[in-house]
């Protein structure tokens, strides 16, 4: 289900805390993605280091859950990492 808010909500969560974009890092990945080409590689939700890989989704969330990582950032790395926005 899809909740929409009216933008006076949206300033509310903004300043309140609730949605803090100015909080949010960034994370270079194209060095920590580049042994991984064309796996699907799972990532620490707190500092963004890998923590499994796989030929799936299904082998590298396996791989995760049993090393006790909860919450994790999936993503897929290209088989040629150039331009790539992920």
């Amino acid at each position: 289900m899809i909740r929409t808010i009216s933008l006076a909500h949206l300033f509310v969560y903004l300043k309140s805390g609730i949605i803090n974009f100015m909080k949010t890092k960034v994370h270079d990945l194209s060095k920590k993605l580049q042994d991984y080409s064309d796996e699907w590689v799972v990532l620490s939700p707190d500092n963004m280091e890998v923590v499994a890989s796989g030929k799936n989704i299904n082998e590298a969330m396996d791989k995760a859950t049993k090393k006790g990582v909860s919450h994790p950032v999936v993503t897929r790395a290209p088989k040629n990492y150039g331009a790539y926005i992920l």
